[in-house]
């Protein structure tokens, strides 16, 4: 299946109900400035994954730290959530949002702030992530953008 990265953040009626990562954190968290979400659409015209991110000026431990560290003029692109509909989407939701960051030059530095899953980390690690730092309620896993 073909797929195309959508910036769906002016569109929560297609995301705020399905975050099963983050279910706490709001529809103005999610959109307040220098965050965004963008959407995976398959051929078919159906919405495949999302994924959370905020662009920050360093490396976040928590959701607290993301939401003070978060900038539009940060150099780093944290996803902080990702969920899938459809098995594979969500590998192909990075793979394309890494793509968009290194051939729009939107970033430096692609640093995930994972829950401490089992799930989390064989994700990442399968992607092609590396194990940045394990934080006390938090994983970082950074991905290679170059």
């Amino acid at each position: 299946m073909d797929y195309v990265i959508d910036n769906v953040t002016a569109r929560p009626e297609l995301w705020c109900d399905g975050d099963p990562v983050r279910p706490e954190l709001d529809i103005s968290f999610k959109t307040a400035a220098g965050r965004g979400v963008f959407g995976l659409r398959g051929s078919d015209g159906e919405y495949k994954a999302f994924l959370c991110y905020a662009l920050t000026s360093g490396v976040p431990k928590d959701v607290d730290e993301l939401g003070e560290l978060t900038t539009c003029s940060g150099k780093m692109v944290v996803p902080y959530t990702v969920w899938s509909r459809e098995k594979g989407a969500g590998r192909q939701i990075i793979n394309h949002v890494l793509e968009l960051v290194k051939s729009s030059r939107m970033a430096e530095r692609v640093v995930t702030l994972s829950p401490p899953t089992e799930m989390a980390r064989i994700f990442h690690l399968r992607n092609r992530a590396r194990l940045l730092q394990q934080n006390e309620t938090t994983v970082n896993f950074e991905y290679t953008i170059d």
